[in-house]
């Protein structure tokens, strides 16, 4: 069982060296994937120096299409598992083991590492990592258009620390949103069917750097999030391939 941790980032050399670090430490036999969006800085040289195998988009495309990029690579090359964390070092790898393992385990398709999932059973990880007052905001609007377009509860749905199996790498491989993908994910994973489970984690203040995402950046997302949750909702489900569709498109010379 082949198990693949995707990183998202752009220009995170200052975080991104010891993110792969982490991950490689946690889980020694899983494959370790940098998708470089278009870095302007040395992220790509330290990602590799690290240990990790690098994907380098041409320019910066948005957090939607580096997401969907290590979710192309793990579909096509046939990973059983895969697991994400961001490259600003915010997800400890030892939590991210913990969501692989509920996967892996069969319990669910996918699921979410969440910072507001029973924090009163776990009050320290309630407190542990606060996003700023406009995201907590935009939290709390996407956790309640997400959870009645979907039909399904969600208490933090712009994670970026989830695993899925093969199933839902094959779906999330093929269409996303260019701003907060998460959203859209969710909701066409339930959509289809597939079983969704959140975890209590604990998370972290970004190691280094600042997040490109700006109060401007984050009303505009929200407007965003409205329209793709709508639509969203109006999709029929998608039909999948078989074990031995997707056997033999992977088997095709490119």
């Amino acid at each position: 069982m082949r198990t693949l941790v995707f990183i998202p980032a752009f220009n995170e050399q200052g975080a991104i060296s010891a993110v792969v670090r982490d991950v490689r430490d946690e889980l020694p036999e899983a494959d370790v994937l940098v998708v470089d969006d278009g870095s302007t800085d040395q992220t790509a040289e330290f990602a590799r120096a690290a240990g990790a195998i690098v994907a380098s988009l041409p320019f910066n495309q948005g957090i939607g299409a580096a997401v969907q990029t290590g979710y192309i690579f793990a579909e096509s090359v046939g990973y059983d598992y895969v697991g994400r964390v961001d490259g600003d070092g915010q997800h400890p790898a030892a939590q991210l083991l913990r969501v692989l393992d509920k996967v892996r385990s069969g319990e669910c398709d996918v699921c979410i590492g969440s910072r507001f999932y029973d924090t009163r059973s776990h009050p320290a990880d309630a407190t542990a990592y606060k996003p700023a007052l406009l995201r907590r905001v935009g939290i709390v609007l996407f956790r309640w258009l997400l959870s009645r377009t979907s039909g399904q509860r969600f208490t933090d749905p712009t994670s970026g620390l989830c695993a899925v199996n093969g199933r839902g790498a094959w779906l999330f491989a093929h269409r996303h949103a260019p701003d907060y993908p998460e959203l859209e994910l969710l909701q066409r994973a339930s959509r289809q069917g597939l079983r969704l489970m959140e975890i209590t984690v604990t998370m972290r203040p970004r190691l280094a750097g600042k997040s490109s995402i700006t109060p401007l950046k984050s009303a505009y997302f929200i407007f965003k999030a409205l329209i793709i949750c709508s639509v969203g909702s109006l999709r029929a489900r998608e039909d999948e391939l078989s074990d031995e569709s997707s056997v033999e498109l992977r088997a095709r010379p490119c």
